[in-house]
């Protein structure tokens, strides 16, 4: 059952005082350690953290952006100088800088849009690191009800092996006494072998279990592990008692981090049509830059060197002046020098601003904008059937959680009959052997019946344990055996 997070954290978590040594683990220690160190939860959280990432960058779309640049550039041949912009045959070395700078003032809402969008998956992302969080907690309490059953078959089979030993020896002294047959002792003598392997194997399991725990929660087996045995007697007054079906759903609907996240995707999805839609809408923008720029052939036109100076007269220029005939005179000026403009005055004099409105309307886009709001609400409409899908599986897994409750309850009381019309049984066998009216097949008989039923009463109690507490999960009582 996907939703029993805590199936069995419950089960053990001492709500009443253990003696315990530091190295002994309890099934909460157990529980939140691997909560915080299991594989899977870990790749969880790194899945969660990119979610907040992705937040924190919706976020930051709301800002405006800004960008800055230079390039330096070599001109060969006949060019254009780029600070004069006249054509100049001879190499030219340049550099310009740029500095961009924008904000979106509309876009049919896809930042907002997607902003809220992405709160959404961060809320899913944390739902499932819950939902993975439960389900190793489930595991990590099974491994460890595993260990505590094992643990008490294998306290039955010592118990066992005792008692086998004890009628050997009752035997052997009956055979001495001329009470009993010689033969007697050899069916009681392979039971008592079968009882030792028994508890080699138990033992074995024991420890098998043991590790299963230590690889679940990332240990390393070579460590000192061991694990609390909690002493509590069974309460049958509370175990056996009965739950309405509705209660428990109705309640299970409000905790259960399945059902939680199914919503957080369908309130995506839905938001994920009006981030499609936006890309049938204007978009706006400011935007603003300045540049500038410098060349080696950059001159100082404002401060020209006049220490070289010559005028010369030229050739008389023919002209009529009120009807007449006359001439003019003409000089020219040679000798001016103008010196190279330094590279910041260059800077200085090129800085340019620019500032303007960017306005750009989808015409047509090969109907990719169209598709996109019919994809985006085909998502959305299979959101919709995973909430319902997640319901319908909650209200299966609550009925029968209710049904296997009702069984273990019947499955215990005729365990508990069992055990005691088995042990009864044993007992009349037993002082039937001790008189000599049943032999050892009889009394071996008794004693593996007796065995069975003890096992089996032990399985039935732990087993209506755990439904109970299922149900106690859904119903978010806590985790305790209260």
């Amino acid at each position: 059952m996907r939703n029993g997070v805590f199936l069995l954290f419950t089960l053990l978590i001492p709500a009443w005082a253990v003696a315990q040594q530091p190295n002994e683990w309890t099934l909460a220690r157990a529980v939140t350690y691997a909560q915080e160190n299991n594989l899977q939860v870990r790749r969880l959280d790194n899945t969660t953290e990119l979610a907040r990432l992705n937040l924190q960058q919706s976020r930051n779309n709301r800002l405006p952006t800004l960008s800055g640049g230079t390039g330096v550039n070599l001109q060969l041949g006949r060019t254009i100088d780029p600070t004069t912009n006249s054509f100049e045959a001879q190499n030219i070395f340049s550099q310009g800088y740029q500095l961009q700078g924008g904000v979106t003032l509309y876009n049919g809402g896809l930042i907002r849009n997607t902003l809220r969008q992405a709160e959404l998956d961060l809320q899913a992302a944390e739902t499932d690191a819950n939902i993975t969080g439960n389900d190793v907690a489930l595991l990590v309490a099974n491994s460890y009800l595993t260990i505590l059953l094992t643990r008490e078959q294998l306290s039955n089979a010592r118990a066992q092996l005792e008692l086998t030993t004890q009628q050997l020896e009752n035997t052997d002294a009956m055979i001495r006494a001329g009470s009993a047959p010689a033969a007697e002792r050899y069916d009681i003598v392979a039971q008592q072998a079968a009882n030792q392997r028994t508890v080699v194997d138990l033992e074995n399991q024991v420890r098998l279990a043991k590790l299963d725990l230590q690889l679940l929660l990332e240990l390393d087996p070579q460590e000192d592990f061991e694990i609390v045995t909690p002493v509590r007697d069974l309460d049958e007054a509370v175990l056996l008692s009965d739950y309405d079906l509705q209660e428990v759903l109705n309640t299970a609907r409000q905790t259960q981090p399945t059902i939680r996240a199914a919503e957080l995707r369908r309130s995506a999805a839905e938001v994920g049509k009006d981030i499609a839609r936006a890309g049938l809408r204007p978009t706006v923008q400011l935007y603003a830059n300045v540049s500038t720029n410098y060349s080696n052939l950059g001159k100082d036109f404002e401060n020209p060197d006049l220490s070289g100076v010559e005028i010369v007269q030229g050739p008389p220029v023919p002209v009529v002046i009120n009807g007449e005939a006359s001439t003019l005179a003409t000089f020219s000026q040679t000798g001016v020098v103008f010196p190279n403009l330094g590279y910041i005055d260059q800077l200085n004099q090129n800085f340019g601003q620019s500032i303007g409105f960017n306005i750009s309307v989808p015409i047509y886009t090969q109907n990719r904008n169209k598709i996109g709001v019919q994809r985006a609400e085909v998502q959305r409409l299979g959101a919709v059937i995973e909430v319902e899908q997640a319901e319908n599986q909650l209200r299966a897994d609550v009925e029968r959680a209710l049904g296997d409750l009702r069984a273990a309850r019947e499955t215990y009381r005729a365990a508990q009959i069992s055990q005691e019309a088995a042990q009864n049984a044993y007992d009349i066998t037993q002082r039937r052997y001790s008189a000599g009216a049943a032999n050892s097949l009889d009394l071996i008989t008794a004693t593996n019946r007796l065995e069975q039923a003890r096992v089996e009463f032990t399985r039935t109690k732990y087993q209506l344990i755990f439904n109970r507490e299922v149900i106690q999960f859904y119903l978010g009582q806590g985790l305790s055996l209260n």
